[in-house]
């Protein structure tokens, strides 16, 4: 070993299930350490534990092939490391025992690092900030509250840092293996349907570079949230009122965690004095006012019995919250109650069809349960900061069009984004409907007005444009879907889609620096099927499209990417255990 050089050894996620993944995880750490790295299996792993590199408690892998990476490095930027890693959850290493070695490692947290030394050398684990975010919101979901999760989390970094005792307890074995980690940083305040995997955003932001990230399709601020604990201030626009809103509550959070766990308690409290009557009559009373929010299409098909108890526990959650900053992360607790209550399907066929399904659990409950959570992801955010020194930059939510953003051209560093999927294909020109009580009961558009904002979406199936000057690709698409009577209806909302995804890049181009790079997410394809038989009648290569609108506007593409994405709804689409990916168009400004 030379004198200075760093052997690292790191450690993939035990949740890691897609090769895919794997592959994001090495180009992530090649870019992070300037250099190539080697894959290493599980027995690789055994081997530094019987010398003694590692302890027996860290060689518990839950996967079998690819488990880690190695490679031996002259400089190691360890706050680059810590901040910004996606897919590893240790970091092992051998250096020589030098006082400069000894000065690199202090630099880190010393809560999740553990170093042990020998004569001639210096044996060491790190623990990155992502691992230690993505295990804190398991933590906090089973805890009963803020100190209880606060509590589990110093053991679990006890456990693991320390070199005794070897055997995890089962309590911290079951975080370890959670298989879902995708809510930590106040990313599970509120459902969100095909949003943003946040390791996978964080993967992109350090494939990008820059000092200011954009997202243009911000949608519940995903990109944002991470941008942020990275140290990145980021901008994100989105056309759609609510997730603006959404992206705004988790920036507040991340800002005001102790104000916001205090406002938890008011309301709760608040809550169970209009429950028992024990509020002032004119409290009481006032709850009358909060009626009437749910939206005029969705009043036919709720049931009158449902509707009155729907609409009396909505109104006394917003007499509660009065006096609350509005559209605030206590609000949007109530906006995921109401999305989790009704159940849209659209059945994508272009007529607005959709089933409805009501979950019979009130809304009250299904709020007070994200009060509780909410409570504790404060709790555990609160943890990270203490224990890490964590410093949120900026984040500005702003309620725009990706296709004509309030940016001075040549102003931002990268962009990291995923527009909506082609509509063609999908429902998607009425998903806005499947957010729509949320949004009345927050104020944020009028109970008949839904509508007309669906008109202003990308893909909208209330627009049509002209066609002559798209890819040839896309043309042919258009033109196929017009002579299918069954699709004939989406031809022109496919239309709009592609011009409208053309405005957005042309807009991108328009405000990254030069050399600064996009990585724009879509689908790799959509798959039209026979709606009886499930049989295949075509595939689109919507990434291949995508690249040639980026060429239109005067994008480089520099790659495209293609990872497997690992289903959660395997009854959600015809032919549902086919593969599905999703593909990273990595642009460049020319």
């Amino acid at each position: 070993m030379a004198r200075n050089a760093w052997t690292l050894l790191f450690k993939l996620r035990n949740n890691i299930a897609l090769e895919g993944d794997v592959a994001l995880a090495e180009r992530e750490l090649r870019t992070l350490l300037g250099q190539a790295v080697q894959p290493v299996n599980e027995d690789y792993f055994k081997a530094w534990e019987s010398s003694r590199k590692i302890l027996p408690k860290d060689i518990e892998l839950c996967r079998t092939g690819t488990v880690g990476y190695l490679c031996e490095a002259e400089f190691v930027d360890w706050a680059r490391l810590f901040w910004r890693l996606s897919f590893c959850e240790q970091i092992f290493g051998v250096v020589p025992n030098t006082a400069f070695a000894w000065e690199s490692l202090r630099r880190l947290p010393s809560d999740f690092v553990r170093v042990r030394s020998s004569e001639s050398e210096i044996f060491f684990m790190v623990i990155p900030f992502s691992a230690l975010a993505e295990w804190s919101d398991v933590v906090a979901r089973k805890a009963s509250s803020p100190r209880e999760a606060q509590a589990t989390l110093d053991l679990l970094c006890k456990v693991l840092v320390h070199e005794h005792p070897f055997n995890l307890p089962s309590s911290i074995r079951a975080v370890l293996a959670a298989k879902q980690t995708t809510g930590h940083l106040f990313h599970g305040l509120h459902v969100y349907k095909a949003k943003f995997f946040p390791r996978m955003a964080r993967a992109f932001l350090n494939m990008c570079g820059g000092t200011t990230v954009l997202d243009p399709f911000a949608g519940s601020g995903t990109a944002l949230i991470e941008a942020s604990v990275m140290g990145i201030p980021s901008i994100g626009i989105d056309i759609d009122p609510l997730s603006v809103a959404i992206a705004r509550a988790k920036a507040d959070l991340l800002a005001h965690p102790q104000e916001y766990l205090e406002r938890i308690g008011e309301v709760q409290e608040q809550l169970e004095w209009l429950a028992k009557g024990q509020g002032s009559l004119f409290a009481i009373a006032e709850t009358s006012d909060y009626y009437g929010v749910t939206p005029t299409f969705l009043r036919r098909r709720i049931p009158e019995p449902i509707l009155r108890e729907v609409e009396t526990d909505v109104a006394h959650i917003l007499r509660a919250l009065r006096g609350q900053p509005s559209c605030g992360p206590l609000h949007i607790a109530l906006s995921d109650a109401l999305s989790r209550k009704f159940k849209f399907r659209f059945l994508g066929l272009g007529y607005g069809r959709f089933s409805l399904n009501i979950l019979p659990r009130r809304v009250r409950a299904m709020y007070l349960d994200n009060l509780r959570y909410m409570a504790n992801a404060v709790g555990v955010w609160q943890w990270l900061r203490q224990r890490t020194g964590v410093c949120p930059a900026p984040i500005q939510a702003i309620h725009g069009d990706a296709r004509r953003l309030p940016l001075e051209a040549n102003s931002i560093d990268c962009v990291v984004t995923s527009p909506p999927y082609l509509p063609a294909s999908s429902g998607r020109e009425n998903y806005l409907k499947s957010k729509a009580y949320a949004m009345t009961a927050l104020g944020l558009v009028a109970p008949d007005a839904i509508d007309t904002l669906e008109a202003e979406q990308i893909g909208s199936i209330q627009r049509a444009e002209q066609v002559d000057d798209l890819p040839a690709d896309a043309i042919e698409v258009i033109q196929w879907m017009q002579s299918d009577p069954t699709r004939s209806v989406k031809a022109a909302a496919t239309a709009s889609y592609f011009v409208d995804i053309r405005e957005s890049l042309r807009e991108i181009q328009r405000v990254l620096k030069p050399g600064g790079k996009c990585a724009y997410v879509v689908a790799r394809r959509h798959v039209f099927y026979r709606y009886k038989s499930r049989e295949v009648v075509r595939i689109v290569e919507s990434a291949d499209i995508t690249a040639q609108l980026a060429q239109q506007v005067g994008l480089n593409t520099l790659e495209l990417i293609h990872v497997e994405l690992q289903k959660q709804n395997t009854v959600a689409r015809p032919r549902s255990l086919d593969s599905y990916y999703e593909t990273i168009v990595l642009l460049e400004k020319r």
